[in-house]
């Protein structure tokens, strides 16, 4: 369903000033508005707002699914400020795995650690389906492959085994037991 530009417009201003059911429904008219109302999404999570207000826009952004995915990526690479690079990245968490290689490339931008952490975290939120990204990624060494084994490594049990495993072939990485 594609929604007029000024409807998107009204819907966010609900968000913004609007009370809880307000913003719950107006969140679900811009989910439902598909990717015309991705850009003013977008630029309203890059506005100065109050948390609640980013949540819903983050919402929206999550429901209207992979069509905001490369619009949310390159904004998140491109605006510096820290509450709009956390609300977007952990939009993109809700995404699943479309969004892993994205942020593992994000990893390797260097002189951004701010931009590196952000999607440390969402790798972190997304978990399992980013194993096997961010693996590959170890493997292929350098700083990408140490950030994403400190992502695997803060990923609990998963994500450490897989990281080990890597690290140390199952031929090396084999413990005798208290018997041997």
């Amino acid at each position: 369903m594609m929604v007029e530009t000024d409807e998107i417009e009204q819907q966010i201003e609900r968000i913004r000033t609007g009370e809880m059911e307000e913003r719950r429904d107006a969140s679900r008219r811009l989910g439902a508005g598909g990717e015309g109302a991705v850009g003013p999404l977008i630029e309203a999570l890059a506005s100065p707002a109050d948390n609640d207000a980013r949540w819903y826009y983050a919402v929206s952004l999550a429901r209207i699914g992979l069509p905001a995915l490369a619009p949310l990526v390159a904004a998140l690479r491109e605006r510096r400020d820290p509450a709009f690079r956390r609300y977007a990245a952990a939009t993109l968490a809700e995404f699943g795995p479309e969004a892993v290689d994205p942020l593992v490339e994000m990893l390797a931008v260097e002189g951004d650690d701010e931009l590196r952490g952000f999607a440390a975290l969402a790798l972190n939120r997304l978990g399992e389906p980013a194993i096997e990204a961010l693996t590959r990624a170890v493997e292929g060494g350098g700083t990408l492959g140490a950030v994403a084994g400190l992502v695997l490594w803060r990923m609990d049990e998963a994500g450490i085994k897989a990281l080990v495993g890597v690290c140390a072939p199952c031929e090396e990485a084999a413990v005798p037991g208290p018997d041997a």
